[in-house]
């Protein structure tokens, strides 16, 4: 059974009503690190003797969104303060404002997996992979669906561990078959599993199977150079680049993530036992130095 979900802390949104966020909390604006549907993110730092780099996600709304958008960021906000893991971008603090709501979070300095694309061994992949697949695990298991997993939220630290981020399009899903409304999740098409894009405003679907499916395009992105594409046979695209050097096991576990049907898609759990196979095979290239 699926444990109770979100117990673990107490959630604390501070109410800063007509004062600004980043005046009262002495944070100087460095740059933009994204933008967004509904905002944008800041690397920040702090005005005292630490002087620490944070990253500030910025909701902006109008009169007309403003009730959407304050239960949006209500519940990514529950859902980062409400888990903790060593792979989840944490929520530091969180305020509502008068025109904008703010979430702080760790600042990654190596950035996010978009920016490495082809650079990278199937080994520290692999690593990757496996530590954003801890994540989704954790989440599945308090019955969240992230629903957005892709290159550009999982941010990579100072000591080279993977961090998934992000939660503004999580889910919590209750219905007992554990399954959604396809027109319910949203996401980036790029990233969407064949089920997706095949179904109906009728047909449901399993957002954790989804999940599943995005940490395979990401694993195939990395290790093949390629940039995401919307509706494509990712399974086809491994098949017919054979060239790439992955061991046996690499190509093993990338068409299990990339399995067309979500029933014989693994789930979270089954996705790290494959990792943890794959970190104990090495390509060739690797153990030769060679490109």
């Amino acid at each position: 059974m699926a444990e109770c979900a979100l117990t673990e802390k107490e959630n604390v949104v501070y109410d800063l009503k007509n004062q600004d966020f980043f005046e009262f909390f002495k944070l100087k604006k460095v740059k933009v690190l994204g933008k967004g549907m509904a905002g944008k993110v800041y690397l920040v730092k702090q005005q005292n003797q630490s002087g620490k780099l944070l990253a500030i996600k910025k909701i902006s709304f109008s009169e007309d969104n403003r009730e959407r958008r304050l239960r949006d960021f209500n519940q990514e906000v529950k859902f980062m303060q409400g888990l903790s893991h060593p792979h989840l971008v944490p929520c530091l603090y969180a305020a509502q404002c008068l025109n904008y709501f703010a979430i702080a979070m760790p600042c990654y300095r190596a950035g996010d997996l978009i920016e490495l694309i082809g650079k990278q061994q199937p080994s520290r992949v692999v690593r990757y992979m496996s530590q954003v697949a801890q994540a989704v695990e954790y989440l599945h298991k308090h019955n969240i669906a992230h629903t957005d997993v892709k290159l550009e939220n999982v941010f990579v630290c100072g000591s080279d561990s993977a961090h998934l981020g992000d939660l503004g399009l999580a889910m919590e899903v209750t219905h007992p078959s554990r399954t959604i409304l396809a027109c319910k999740m949203g996401g980036t098409v790029e990233y969407w599993p064949p089920e997706k894009v095949n179904a109906d405003e009728h047909t449901r679907i399993d957002p954790f199977k989804c999940d599943i499916y995005a940490i395979g395009i990401m694993y195939w992105l990395l290790v093949s150079d390629q940039e995401p594409e919307e509706n494509v046979d990712y399974l086809a695209k491994v098949y017919a680049n054979k060239d790439v050097d992955l061991s046996c096991s690499n190509w093993f576990t990338l068409e299990h993530l990339l399995e067309p049907n979500p029933a014989k898609r693994p789930t979270a759990s089954q996705v790290i036992k494959l990792l943890e196979n794959d970190q104990q095979s090495t390509p060739m290239a690797e153990i030769s130095g060679t490109d």
